[in-house]
């Protein structure tokens, strides 16, 4: 697989965590968690989206590349 493909596969899984993470807060917020709880979640949530940002800029895909190139 080559850097641009692995760069949107990693892309790929860093938004389906960002949803997963907006979900897991609005739930919780609904349920009236805990809000260092929740602060956590919108932690998580923020630097994944940074990480999905810089990924997509290809700033990262020296991490994507084989050990061997």
């Amino acid at each position: 697989m080559d850097t641009p493909a692995r760069r949107k596969l990693v892309e790929s899984f860093l938004h389906r965590c960002v949803a997963y993470a907006n979900a897991s807060i609005e739930r919780r917020q609904q349920r009236g968690d805990d809000e260092a709880e929740i602060a956590r979640w919108v932690a998580y949530r923020d630097f994944t989206e940074h990480a999905v940002r810089e990924v997509a800029s290809g700033d990262l895909d020296s991490w994507l590349e084989d050990a061997e190139d």
